[in-house]
């Protein structure tokens, strides 16, 4: 069984819910990341499978120490950054402005495309289409989302350093 992008993008979402302290129906989940509720059973039994979820007294709880194993060495390789060209959009990466790190943002940013987006810059595809939605909804996943794209584009200094501001996030939260 092979995890599809919105299984990574539901995975971070599990992992914000719970370090937000929330509590969501399916039906929420699903409009939170704009995928359908029956995408999200399928979804959530992938990542079952693949150990990233365990299921405990009913709830859905993320196994920190494999998503971070996914998210750091795995999502580069099964979903490379591609760019899409030039335009306006949700600025991410090192220029998404919750990432601070010594890394200098790239400039001309990197950004997600949507409409009336804030920054002008080189427009990548995220690793699902409802990315830049789930992440305009939820600061904690905008964050999170954007350490992942400077995993899955960085150079060997910027990659060790997104990898430690991601592990950082996720085991504190």
């Amino acid at each position: 069984m092979l995890l599809k992008p919105q299984d990574t993008l539901l995975v971070l979402k599990y992992w914000s819910i719970k370090a937000q302290g929330q509590r969501l129906s399916v039906r929420e989940k699903a409009e939170s990341i704009k995928v359908s509720i029956g995408e999200i059973s399928k979804s959530t039994r992938r990542l079952i499978a693949a150990h990233l979820v365990v299921e405990r007294d009913g709830e859905f709880n993320v196994e920190k120490t494999a998503l971070l194993e996914w998210l750091a060495y795995g999502v580069r390789y099964a979903y490379p950054m591609e760019s899409i060209g030039y335009g306006r959009g949700m600025p991410t990466s090192w220029n998404c402005p919750r990432v601070k790190t010594e890394v200098v943002p790239p400039d001309p940013p990197i950004a997600w495309s949507v409409s009336g987006g804030k920054v002008e810059g080189t427009l990548i595809s995220p690793i699902h289409e409802s990315v830049p939605f789930a992440a305009s909804n939820d600061e904690l996943l905008y964050e999170a989302l954007s350490l992942i794209e400077a995993i899955r584009g960085g150079k060997p200094r910027e990659l060790a350093i997104a990898r430690e501001a991601l592990s950082v996030l996720v085991r504190k939260h």
